[in-house]
């Protein structure tokens, strides 16, 4: 047997595709970890809900236990809820889709991920705008696909006619996939209908195709829930959502796409490639609650207002400027004038002074950023302890 040369060194990394290379982990996450350790730190970093999964949907999942749903369901998920999500897109969100166009994945993240997966290539582009949630950009990475920002920070962080037909009208003759996020993460800004309604006009005269990321729908203020890009482009647009921030259920790992039928089987190969089906009992359990969870919704929809009002208001009597948020549970908050750092800067010295976390704005666009994100998905006694410490921060700087 031939033995290897003893000057033979193997490394098990020049083996991964060189794409990876060009990832880095999460700056929500990596930024929540470095500031977890301070001693007292209140955070307001991720984007999830404080409250309890319902009870009725705890309970459809136990007896569902009880009836031994522990097997593997079909891959696109069970008829069950399928269904039911089919009825709440058309009673909640005037959204029309066959439940054969529905398939359930492992969160929202797995539905864009899958999505992009079927949809981006090298030579294809991902556009976007910002600020914007990563795990888009990390997609057009992972893929070789380009990327192309749009940045809205001048025009109240919505999304323009005029600056979505300049950049499609420079990459025509290229896939081009659209990702719009509303109501937005990070900013809370929330596009109208008339508004989605005037983008899709500017889609009808070019091909692209595009993934409405619409987690945050439910979690509307002004319009409820939230409009969706799908009602004016249905025959373009993959409609990703989650029972995370609906539901209260983010442990639990249940999202959906819904596609246009001559793309639905498509992205569900992948899918099926990358987790095969979710897990039974938990399907039982959002069938629940996509049938009998309306109420709850509600309820904890007017807790966030509550939070919103407070915090826009304290943080602006302290001196902050932000972009009202219509949607979602973050403030996308400027930082002063006088501050001379960048956003990780301010954020790090608020949580190691003033030990209040929020998440700097670098996590959501490239370069330097003013901004820090706070989340109010948290309960107002918190909130006021935030509000407190933040006060005392700006009074001693």
């Amino acid at each position: 047997m031939n033995q290897p040369s003893p000057s033979h060194q193997f490394n098990p990394t020049d083996a991964v595709i060189p794409q990876l290379s060009n990832l880095t982990t999460s700056v929500i996450r990596s930024f929540d970890a470095e500031v977890s350790d301070i001693p007292g730190i209140l955070k307001l970093t991720l984007g999830e809900p404080d409250f309890a999964t319902p009870d009725f949907i705890k309970d459809a999942a136990a007896a569902s236990l009880a009836r031994n749903r522990t097997h593997y369901a079909p891959n696109a998920g069970t008829p069950g809820l399928r269904q039911a999500i089919a009825d709440y897109l058309a009673r909640r969100r005037n959204l029309h889709f066959d439940t054969a166009d529905i398939v359930v994945t492992e969160g929202a993240s797995e539905a864009i991920s899958s999505a992009l997966t079927a949809l981006l290539h090298p030579g294809a582009v991902l556009v976007y705008p910002t600020p914007a949630f990563g795990l888009y950009e990390s997609m057009a990475r992972l893929t070789g696909t380009e990327s192309v920002a749009i940045d809205t920070s001048g025009t109240g962080f919505i999304l323009t006619p005029d600056a979505l037909e300049r950049t499609l009208d420079s990459l025509k003759g290229r896939d081009t996939v659209l990702v719009i996020n509303s109501p937005n993460n990070p900013t809370g800004v929330t596009l109208s209908a008339s508004q989605l309604q005037a983008l899709a006009e500017v889609l009808e005269r070019y091909d692209v195709t595009v993934l409405s990321d619409e987690v945050y729908a439910e979690v509307s203020y002004e319009t409820r829930p939230a409009p969706s890009i799908a009602q004016f482009a249905p025959d373009r647009t993959v409609v990703v959502d989650s029972t995370s921030k609906s539901y209260a259920m983010t442990g639990w790992r249940l999202g959906f796409f819904a596609a246009p039928h001559t793309l639905s089987a498509q992205l569900a190969k992948v899918h099926q490639i990358h987790v095969s089906t979710a897990a039974t009992f938990t399907m039982d359990a959002a069938q629940a609650a996509y049938e009998q969870g309306d109420t709850s919704i509600d309820l904890m929809v007017g807790e966030y207002r509550e939070r919103r009002d407070y915090l826009v208001h304290a943080l602006t009597e302290l001196g902050f400027s932000m972009a009202r948020p219509s949607g979602a549970f973050y403030l996308y908050v400027r930082i002063p004038e006088d501050y001379e750092g960048t956003g990780y800067d301010y954020a790090r010295l608020l949580a190691r002074e003033a030990k209040v976390a929020g998440i700097p704005g670098e996590a959501f666009a490239s370069g330097p950023s003013r901004y820090v994100r706070f989340s109010y998905a948290a309960g107002l006694d918190t909130l006021h302890e935030a509000v407190r410490r933040i006060s005392a921060f700006r009074q001693s700087h």
